[in-house]
């Protein structure tokens, strides 16, 4: 009976999961996709004349979420996807989408579990990639919608991975090539597959230096506990610099409960860069309880840039602690550098006791 009910839950699941989103203006059409690339490859070669969009559906990230867009106005709401409107000096005008029901009540703390990968083919190619999630409706601008079903989140990396590679736009410019290859490399990041990982780690330690710095992003802020653990692997291996900072300030993105010790041990580097980048994470995400740690790198650190940045981190946690922070550093502290840049936090506020402190500079 167990057995029965386990594959009973399996039986549901499956057809659940592979729903398309809500999709409007546009004709759909909904596929088994076999084998991934060659679908892909069938339909761009068939948008000859007008562009077709191909999307498919697998699991979000656990704690992420894909993203949705909300356009408003007095009389005009629609939350979701539009995914063709008139390009930057086009004379023909946008079509506004359908609006749809404004939410009303208690706002759902949960959204989708699935990651939408959406594709715009046009002339044999792929010209253009969006990511949203699952719960996103979606205005189609007219356009006809291949929605593939069966997609394997192993057959979407392996697809996913591939436009990562530059050399496979080559009737692209220089900036399309670049937008499709981060967009492509900021979906894996979203795959709850663990295939995901591998493929960060790659290009992390790879050659191309502008996706080297976005997967060690990614590697901090969608990864968790095994981007944690890498950014720590690379840092103890890497010597340069600015490579350095990167990987600090990827490690300052992540939420483990070795974050917070692990950007602590970083304030006695000998690289004051470093330690820059370290404190002002540190103090962000150790909030509260490390403020008299971070007061003590204002005070007593050699670098005035580091000061500065521990300041600036301080300056980020809520109004009524970093406020009262600030006012005291712009008043006690004996290094003008330092005071400038309380003042100029402060002056970004509209805290009450900002403004106070200004207007009493002012007099």
């Amino acid at each position: 009976m167990r057995t029965a009910t386990i594959l009973l839950m399996l039986g549901l699941a499956g057809p659940a999961f592979a729903q398309q989103p809500s999709i409007q203006n546009g004709k759909v059409e909904t596929r088994k996709a076999a084998v991934l690339d060659r679908e892909i490859a069938t339909l761009a070669a068939g948008a000859t004349t007008e562009p077709v969009w191909v999307g498919w559906r697998v699991p979000v990230v656990d704690g992420e979420r894909a993203g949705c867009s909300t356009w408003t106005d007095d009389n005009f709401y629609f939350r979701g996807q539009v995914l063709d409107y008139s390009p930057l000096g086009s004379t023909t005008p946008m079509t506004r989408p359908q609006p749809t029901a404004q939410p009303s009540g208690a706002m759902a703390l949960e959204g989708g579990t699935g990651l939408v990968v959406l594709l715009r083919l046009i002339d044999g190619r792929l010209e253009r990639m969006n990511r949203i999630a699952d719960d996103c409706p979606i205005d189609a601008g007219g356009r006809t919608v291949y929605w593939l079903d069966g997609v394997t989140p192993a057959d979407s990396l392996r697809v996913l991975d591939g436009y990562t590679r530059e050399d496979v736009f080559e009737r692209l410019s220089m900036n399309a090539r670049r937008n499709l290859t981060r967009a492509a490399l900021d979906a894996i990041a979203l795959h709850r597959d663990l295939g995901a990982d591998a493929i960060l780690d790659r290009i992390a330690t790879g050659t191309n230096s502008e996706l080297r710095q976005q997967a060690i992003s990614l590697l901090g802020s969608r990864r968790g506990a095994h981007g944690f653990a890498m950014l720590q692997k690379l840092l103890q291996g890497e010597r340069v610099s600015g490579s350095r900072v990167e990987l600090v300030n990827a490690i300052g993105q992540t939420r483990e409960p070795g974050t917070v010790g692990a950007l602590r041990g970083l304030l006695k580097d000998t690289d004051p860069k470093v330690r820059a980048a370290a404190v002002y994470a540190f103090a962000i995400r150790g909030g509260q309880p490390v403020i008299s740690e971070v007061t003590a790198v204002i005070d007593n650190d050699t670098d005035v840039n580091v000061r500065k940045r521990a300041v600036s981190g301080l300056g980020r946690l809520p109004a009524d602690t970093s406020v009262p922070l600030l006012i005291q550093i712009a008043r006690k502290n004996p290094n003008p550098e330092v005071q400038k840049q309380a003042v100029s936090l402060l002056s970004q506020s509209k805290d009450p006791r900002a403004i106070a402190y200004l207007e009493e500079i002012l007099k």
